[in-house]
């Protein structure tokens, strides 16, 4: 089919390439064992008792869900004392980011964010014929708010800010982002993707709900995916005003969200000790592999998530294809401008430390 026949603004953009799969790499390389961490997995998987909420939703699949997950709703609407029709429930976070540029953007509109960072907010950006303004992190890995300040115009509709940030793992002072956001026009929007925000361990560090209970015009953006482990069901949401939210329910699908992953949410967010279990073994993962690769001559960025943005001071990719070779599969950064660095998941501590182990040798060739 000839490309004339595509809407222009598609033609601009080029298709998402995930990392590599782990059935790609034992085919690839004869292995039969494969540890990723390069896709910022939760390494336990979901909750137990989530496991049991799916399997139980799954004998009603000939049924629609509820659309518009009101339970869920509810829940969240306590965890974050905000009114449940404040949340909007849809399918994994990135379809909340198409769902926010489909609402937002009419052409000619600018949207400003920091790169590197998801590449969501330039897809919902061009394909909607807005434009990115895309503006160099700081030198210490940070969104920069003074340049996307100095950046806003009258054209400008939406900003994000990707709190922590991915692939970097930074987050922006909670202060310096409260006299931002007091700084952003009224006819600017403020998207904060927190999709590895349950994993900010400062205290008194402010949510995007805070600032939404507070009258900004902002949506905080979270998902399932990451510290619930539920990456194949694909359930996120937003929180922000009912104002803010009316034009992206407008345009959300009618059934954005599966029986099984509605239950598997509920059961998710009940199961507060299995949370807190997956909250301190991160933790204690970001701890032992900021100090193993430091030893290695290796460093890593301080990281508020549940992945580490490790330099190595050498080209990346023959040190990526190395561990692929003995199964390990991490995230090479030249595609974000990082040619030197590669971006690891944080595993279980039994996985940091095999994958320590096989680094090693590696790195001492």
């Amino acid at each position: 089919m000839s490309t004339s026949l595509w809407r222009q603004e598609v033609s601009k953009l080029e298709a998402y390439v995930p990392g590599k799969s782990i059935e790609e790499v034992k085919k690839q390389y004869g292995l039969s064992e494969i540890t990723r961490l390069a896709s910022n997995e939760n390494p336990y998987g979901p909750s137990p008792k989530a496991i049991a909420a799916m399997n139980a939703a799954a004998a009603e699949s000939h049924l629609y869900p509820e659309p518009t997950s009101a339970e869920l709703r509810h829940k969240l609407g306590e965890l974050y004392e905000v009114d449940p029709a404040q949340v909007l429930i849809s399918n994994g976070a990135d379809n909340v980011l198409m769902l926010i540029g489909q609402a937002y953007v009419n052409p000619g509109d600018e949207v400003v964010y920091c790169v590197p960072t998801f590449s969501v907010y330039r897809t919902s950006t061009v394909v909607m014929g807005g434009v990115p303004v895309e503006i160099p992190l700081t030198e210490d890995y940070k969104f920069d708010l003074d340049r996307i300040l100095a950046s806003v115009n009258e054209k400008t509709k939406l900003i994000y800010v990707c709190n922590p940030n991915n692939p970097t793992g930074t987050i922006v002072d909670s202060d310096a982002l409260g006299a931002f956001l007091s700084r952003v026009p009224p006819h600017v929007v403020v998207v904060l993707d927190e999709a590895y925000g349950e994993f900010i361990d400062v205290e008194g560090y402010k949510t995007g709900a805070e600032y939404v209970r507070e009258g900004y015009p902002v949506i905080s953006v979270h998902t399932f995916s990451k510290l619930y482990g539920l990456a194949a069901m694909r359930i996120g949401y937003a929180i922000a005003s009912k104002e803010v939210l009316a034009p992206v329910l407008a345009v959300r699908e009618p059934f954005p969200v599966s029986r099984m992953a509605n239950a598997a949410a509920l059961a998710s967010l009940e199961d507060t000790d299995y949370r807190d279990f997956i909250l301190s073994t991160n933790r204690e993962g970001i701890r032992y592999l900021t100090a193993e690769l430091g030893a290695l001559g290796i460093d890593v960025t301080p990281s508020y998530s549940n992945f580490v943005l490790a330099n190595l001071h050498r080209d990346a990719v023959p040190v990526v294809d190395a561990l692929l070779r003995v199964g390990f599969i991490v995230r090479p950064c030249r595609s974000w401008g990082y040619p030197e660095h590669i971006r690891i998941t944080v595993g279980s501590p039994e996985q940091n430390r095999r994958f320590v182990e096989a680094l090693r040798p590696i790195m001492n060739a």
